[in-house]
């Protein structure tokens, strides 16, 4: 282990489940080799949590272990990791100023941050950027939502018994059952049970992919349990994919 690397704490953070830390995880294995250490040899604190929270667990505790001067070195794969709000970043920097701590960063422009200032206004200014990419990114993201839902475009779940073609909703005519799949007509007629008084489990167990609970969702809403009984919706995106069903 290298002289001046000594009491280290590595952070890696994933912003969602669908994405991988392998990357951050391999870059940081080569700057740790390269100081002749090992992931054994840190403390590590990993996590998935938007950067744009400051509500994250070991974000959190690795800040607090900082100030209570238990690391003198904290690695991350690069600014944005650390945060995607410029004053969580700030944060992060101020208490590892305070404690003298230097942070090691193995991919970007900066590849250190010092307590004594070095890196840390290029470093502030990255994390500035990176902040306002993320905005960007809610602007262009609600913008095609609600251009989405101008077209008649169905975002977000889709509801039981129905599909998402080309973006809209349809019902599930055709499902398929060993894939999980609950047909438009299978709902109808655990409604159809359901307002003639037979409980949520026994239509549930006869009702292929689908649990009480939801039933039961659907039994209570007054909205959407017309979608099934009556095949007509308030909303106009249901009530178009809702002419394949009417007589």
């Amino acid at each position: 282990m290298s002289s001046n690397m000594k009491n280290v704490a590595v952070y890696i953070r994933r912003s969602t489940a669908d994405q991988t830390d392998e990357h951050q995880i391999d870059d940081i294995k080569d700057w740790l080799s390269r100081h002749d250490l090992e992931l054994g040899d840190v403390d590590l604190y990993a996590e998935q949590a938007s950067g744009a929270s400051g509500d994250r667990g070991k974000f959190s505790r690795l800040i607090e272990n900082i100030e209570a001067g238990d690391y003198t070195n904290v690695v991350v794969w690069e600014i944005s990791r650390i945060a995607r709000k410029g004053f969580l970043a700030q944060k992060f920097f101020d208490a590892c100023e305070d404690a003298e701590t230097v942070i090691h960063v193995t991919n970007g422009s900066v590849r250190e941050v010092r307590p004594d200032g070095t890196g840390r206004m290029v470093a502030g200014i990255i994390a500035e950027v990176a902040a306002e990419e993320r905005r960007s990114l809610i602007r262009r993201t609600r913008s095609g939502q609600r251009r989405a839902r101008k077209q008649g475009k169905w975002m977000g779940q889709v509801p039981v018994g129905f599909v998402r073609e080309d973006g809209y909703l349809r019902p599930n005519i055709d499902p398929d059952y060993e894939e999980g799949e609950t047909g438009y007509f299978d709902i109808v007629e655990a409604m159809e049970a359901i307002q003639n008084e037979e409980s949520y489990n026994s239509v549930a167990k006869r009702t292929p992919n689908v649990t009480r609970q939801t039933l039961s969702n659907i039994d209570q809403d007054e909205e959407r349990r017309s979608w099934y009984l009556d095949a007509d919706a308030e909303d106009e995106r249901v009530k178009v994919a809702l002419n394949a069903v009417r007589e």
